[in-house]
């Protein structure tokens, strides 16, 4: 044995010492497991809180989307028409003061259209009828998105005497949601806070840290009528319709879970 432990000297030194490191690395890390042991347990003692915050606010923008839709034997000439129909749109759209920026494109399809005769038979099986291509449709869909909200009559007005069929909207809401989102959470978490500090006085107990936190939200428009937005006709004489803009209510409801001591 010795005769060993003599040839491979080096060998063994090397080994005893990978060994001690690995055996101090494992202390260390069974003494860091100890600290956080039941750190994150929920505490015994807690309180629940619910906080409700609410902003209601005149939206500031309005999205209208529309479809424009021509259907040719030939596929350019639908094009064509489709195009002509949405520059006269967009035209009109620019000179009653829409920035151009806030005109965009959805989506732009075209698709061929069959027809599929009916063949009517007697006494014998009937064959099979072969689709017949009747021509191509071509729709161009895009959005509006309307910051000066006095315009929306006027632009409703506009895509009604250019052939808009298919429209969605006026829905009213904000430029940045998010902002009012936050805006009404903040209020819900200062209410949360003050029930907490009152509720934690009448226990005769101390707020310790928050132990967890939940938050619940909805928005709904909420019309708000104003005789200017009943007008009826413009300045034109023609009849627009009329589309009182509303007014938006963002709502949070908060729960905050606090540790007492």
């Amino acid at each position: 044995m010795h005769t060993f432990i003599e040839k491979h000297e080096q060998l063994c030194k090397i080994v005893v010492s990978t060994l001690a490191l690995f055996l101090i690395a494992a202390f260390f890390v069974k003494v860091r497991e100890y600290r956080f042991v039941g750190s994150n347990a929920m505490p015994a003692r807690t309180i629940t809180v619910t906080g409700e915050g609410k902003v209601e606010r005149a939206p500031d923008t309005a999205k209208i989307s529309f479809t424009i839709r021509d259907e040719q034997k030939d596929l350019s000439a639908a094009q064509q028409n489709v195009s002509a129909k949405v520059e006269t749109i967009t035209q009109a759209l620019l000179d009653a003061g829409l920035e151009e920026k806030y005109i965009k494109t959805d989506s732009y399809n075209s698709y061929p259209q069959y027809d599929y005769p009916t063949i009517t038979c007697y006494r014998t099986p009937c064959p099979g009828s072969a689709p017949v291509l009747r021509g191509y449709e071509v729709s161009h869909v895009l959005t509006l998105s309307i910051k000066d909200l006095s315009n929306v009559e006027t632009v409703l007005g506009i895509l009604g005497t250019n052939g808009v069929t298919d429209m969605s909207g006026p829905s009213f809401g904000f430029e940045d949601d998010k902002a009012i989102t936050r805006e009404a959470r903040a209020m819900a978490i200062a209410d949360a806070k003050a029930e907490a500090k009152v509720l934690a006085k009448s226990l005769g107990v101390r707020l310790g840290r928050v132990v967890s936190f939940g938050e619940s939200g909805s928005g709904a428009p909420m019309p708000l009528y104003a005789k200017e937005m009943m007008a009826a006709d413009n300045a034109a004489g023609a009849m627009v319709p009329s589309v009182p803009v509303g007014e938006q209510k963002m709502q949070s409801s908060v729960t905050i879970v606090y540790e007492i001591r």
